[in-house]
């Protein structure tokens, strides 16, 4: 991989992970019904590729279950990988970002990781493990909602809220990246030795 490449590779990945610390940490402080931990694992996958995704989303796992959560809550990594692998994916049509799959990739992500979250969480406790989760959650319940559906739910609500400020920043950020970044990389089909090609 050629030094540029590196460099592109380092800083994206870099602003990736500011993104995901600095925006929970927000959504944290002023309580907000959303995580917001994942928006540069998305940004990342679309304008490098799913393994800068995967890779920024275990990072940032790994920091939230040591400072954060305890130490087996790095399983909800299911969670962000499936982010990475959806915004990385599904935004591409033969090696293009197309943002007219953007709605299909919110859709996917926001379904997918319902069902990820509610499947960890009864695995685990049978109960969410963040407040607005289990706000949500009780709200099923009450309304006589089955537990699975119930935790399908309250993470779903959370997840809708964190997909509409992903699908609004992640094009924004892109368009905003300097044009050395934006190189033809991104106008060719993508393979596995596509970040490995010399010009």
């Amino acid at each position: 991989m050629k030094s540029n490449e590196l460099k592109k590779y380092a800083v994206i990945m870099s602003v990736g992970i500011i993104l995901n610390i600095g925006m929970y940490w927000i959504a944290h402080i002023l309580r907000l019904p959303a995580w917001l931990d994942t928006t540069g694992t998305a940004f990342a996958a679309a304008a490098l590729e799913p393994a800068a995704g995967l890779i920024i989303g275990y990072l940032t796992n790994l920091f939230e279950s040591n400072a954060v959560y305890m130490s087996n809550s790095i399983i909800y990594y299911a969670i962000t990988a499936l982010c990475a692998l959806v915004f990385g994916r599904v935004l591409r049509r033969n090696g293009k970002i197309s943002w007219k799959r953007l709605p299909l990739a919110a859709v996917v992500y926001i379904v997918g990781s319902s069902i990820l979250s509610a499947a960890i969480a009864m695995w685990r406790t049978g109960f969410p493990n963040s407040g607005w989760e289990r706000y949500f959650f009780d709200m099923a319940r009450g309304a006589g909602v089955p537990a699975f559906p119930a935790l399908m739910f309250a993470a779903g609500t959370l997840k809708t809220a964190d997909t509409a400020v992903m699908c609004a920043l992640v094009p924004l950020l892109y368009t905003l990246m300097p044009d050395k970044y934006k190189n033809e990389f991104h106008r060719e089909n993508l393979t596995w030795k596509s970040p490995f090609r010399e010009n």
